[in-house]
């Protein structure tokens, strides 16, 4: 597998054992992250949450993509839907909220520092696409072992992110829920 998680013994630990809800976790990317423009940085970081037990069933995961001034712990901005009985219900489903590039959540964003200068990007962050987060949100999902989702929720920018993800990898998602977001 490419990169290695930022924290020792955290793989593991996330593929086979239950995860607390709030304990954001860091993958890093070791390769060099190319981008659509031709751009790119190394060293991704990608940070996240996830939420429920991983169960053998590939149909029981949900990935969330958030809106863009939101953080990946999905419960700070929709409070309510990740609870017994409710959208997001962790008994019933292994959930995932990635941080996007650029977020000053965790994941490698203009604040980061720039491994080749050893100074915070700022100005000189790369431009980047929403097919560029999602080709992070796929380092990802290929790190945490997932193939497979039940669902790819996402509201604002993170619905563009949905359908992107949908056209890049049809046969990744059984639905897209999109909420507040557009196809043009």
């Amino acid at each position: 597998r490419a990169g290695s998680p930022a924290t020792a013994g955290a793989f593991s630990e996330r593929r086979f054992k239950p995860l607390i809800r709030n304990a954001v976790k860091h993958y890093i990317y070791e390769k060099d992250c190319l981008w659509e423009n031709g751009g790119g940085i190394r060293g991704l970081a990608i940070a996240d949450h996830t939420c429920g037990k991983r169960r053998p069933e590939r149909n029981r995961v949900i990935w969330v993509c958030h809106a863009l001034t939101a953080n990946s712990e999905v419960a700070d901005w929709w409070p309510c839907t990740v609870e017994k009985g409710k959208f997001l219900d962790p008994g019933k489903y292994f959930t995932v909220w990635a941080n996007i590039i650029g977020s000053h959540y965790g994941t490698t964003g203009t604040l980061s520092v720039n491994p080749d200068t050893g100074r915070p990007y700022y100005e000189s962050f790369p431009f980047f696409t929403v097919r560029d987060m999602i080709r992070a949100h796929m380092v990802l999902a290929q790190a945490l072992g997932i193939d497979h989702v039940r669902a790819v929720v996402g509201s604002s920018i993170g619905g563009f992110q949905a359908m992107e993800w949908a056209i890049m990898e049809p046969d990744f998602m059984d639905r897209l829920v999109l909420i507040a977001t557009s196809a043009r």
